[in-house]
């Protein structure tokens, strides 16, 4: 039976970094909201903000959130049976109508978090801003659902252990379900 595994952290985790590894591992295609809404976005004509994926983000998911899930999934060339890694997983809003959109696949929810200084390291690194900065940015709604999610993922994992590391713990964890 195919396998969706939707990724879900807060920003600066590693869901990215995550889920292009275990994509290429387990040789399936990946999806993910992130580079969907930066891609409508860029549709709109506006700078790749925070505040505008956000924004749009938002837009989008609250406009029609089945539609949005639907493109999200359609956008990597995913077909219903394929395997799928999915990146960016934030609304238990969208997890139902994922788990609908890909039947006959099952889809497992993994939630990656790191130490909150290395999180705000990268997110520094990245040029996100300062303390109060990410503050703000986290107090958005689409950051509001990640304590949900994580409280019913159905494996945590330390997003700052070695890459390899992770990805090797979900395969082994995939065989074992």
């Amino acid at each position: 039976m195919p396998v969706a595994i939707a990724i879900a952290g807060r920003m600066g985790s590693g869901k990215t970094t995550l889920s292009k590894d275990l994509a290429y591992s387990l040789e399936c295609v990946r999806a993910s909201f992130g580079d969907y809404v930066r891609g409508a976005v860029q549709e709109r004509g506006l700078p790749p903000s925070r505040d505008n994926l956000q924004v749009v983000g938002t837009e989008l998911l609250i406009g029609d959130p089945v539609g949005f899930c639907r493109s999200v999934l359609s956008s990597c060339g995913w077909q219903p049976g394929m395997d799928l890694v999915i990146d960016g997983l934030r609304h238990l809003i969208t997890i139902p109508i994922i788990r609908r959109l890909i039947e006959p696949a099952r889809m497992k929810i993994v939630y990656i978090s790191v130490p909150e200084q290395v999180r705000l390291e990268r997110l520094k690194a990245r040029g996100e801003g300062d303390a109060c900065n990410i503050a703000r940015i986290e107090s958005h709604s689409s950051e509001q659902d990640l304590q949900s999610v994580a409280q019913i993922a159905d494996l945590a994992l330390r997003g700052d252990r070695p890459r390899d590391a992770n990805v090797s713990e979900i395969t082994a964890w995939l065989r074992n379900q």
